[in-house]
């Protein structure tokens, strides 16, 4: 076992990036302004992909510490975004959830595991158990919240599918779909017209990539573990990048207004900050043609 490398002043951090990382600096202050906001810990991530062959120890010549903190920038304003936009596609999937389910099978429905397809996990567990009593630890934590305030108090801790999945995290609203009843889970797809292999896919997917903007994890240049199943026409964009999660959400989206400003702020990010490379967000050449479809043309960044 290595032991931990010291801790080094600013000062001492540029003179380590330029003499054994080959990393140029100029303007030393500047530097350490930038190094006193974001640890270089955080930054050297981007710089994923910008060593040289010969030495992985040192940048590719022109890389500069302002390149990688420009790549920082990039990624927090794209997390940012995406982040905004999954919003509104969670909050709409909570929606489908507690209307379908809660006139199929009444107002705590969601309580019977008879009314669902029920899984053991890995562990030997219930899912729907799992995901019932991780809503239970919900309400207790949130225990001051006006709604479950109100819940306890008129209706004796009793909540309907309309307020309990207000309480879901994104993963439980995950969990929750894949053990739908095969019916239930077509009528959600329906709305978005897709199958419901397509679908459970794309939520495990938005899920990981909402959980990594919700904890200022890297999006650029970054693999993901689950790559969402594509439609049959998109497989030669399949990839564990980014670029495909894209695709899903300008599909689920359906090119409304959240999409066509997620749009906006995505060209307008790669146009001003031309350090971020496409190919490592798994962009293929025709991105906006394919991002850009049925957003209309006044709405559009050319």
């Amino acid at each position: 076992m290595e032991p931990l490398k010291p801790a080094r002043n600013y000062e001492e951090q540029i003179d380590r990036l330029i003499q054994f990382h080959a990393l140029e600096i100029q303007d030393r202050d500047a530097a350490a302004e930038i190094l006193s906001r974001v640890n270089y810990y955080r930054l050297s991530a981007y710089g994923i992909g910008l060593m040289r062959k010969d030495d992985r120890e040192k940048y590719q010549r022109g890389i500069s510490l302002l390149h990688l903190y420009r790549l920082y920038e990039f990624d927090s304003a794209l997390r940012s975004a995406l982040f905004h936009l999954i919003e509104h596609v969670e909050i709409e999937l909570r929606t489908q959830f507690a209307y379908h389910h809660s006139l199929r099978y009444g107002p705590e429905g969601y309580r019977d595991a008879a009314n669902f397809s029920d899984r053991l996990n890995n562990a030997g567990k219930s899912i729907h158990a799992m995901t019932m009593e991780k809503l239970d630890a919900e309400i207790q934590r949130q225990r001051h919240l006006p709604c479950v305030l109100h819940h306890k108090a008129k209706y004796g801790g009793h909540f309907p599918a309309w307020a309990a999945v207000e309480l879901f995290t994104f993963g439980m609203l995950s969990s929750i779909y894949s053990i739908l009843k095969l019916e239930d889970q077509k009528q959600i797809a329906g709305f978005y017209g897709v199958k419901s292999i397509h679908l459970r896919s794309w939520i495990q997917s938005l899920v990981e990539v909402r959980n990594r903007c919700a904890h200022y994890g890297r999006i650029y240049n970054m693999p993901f573990a689950q790559a969402p199943y594509l439609f049959r026409e998109y497989r030669p964009y399949q990839s564990n990048k980014i670029f495909p999660v894209l695709l899903v959400l300008h599909r689920m989206t359906n090119g409304r207004s959240w999409w066509r400003e997620f749009y906006r702020v995505l060209t307008g990010l790669m146009r001003n900050y031309p350090e971020a490379r496409p190919d490592f967000m798994g962009f293929p050449e025709n991105w906006e043609a394919l991002l850009g479809a049925g957003v209309a043309p006044d709405k559009a960044v050319h």
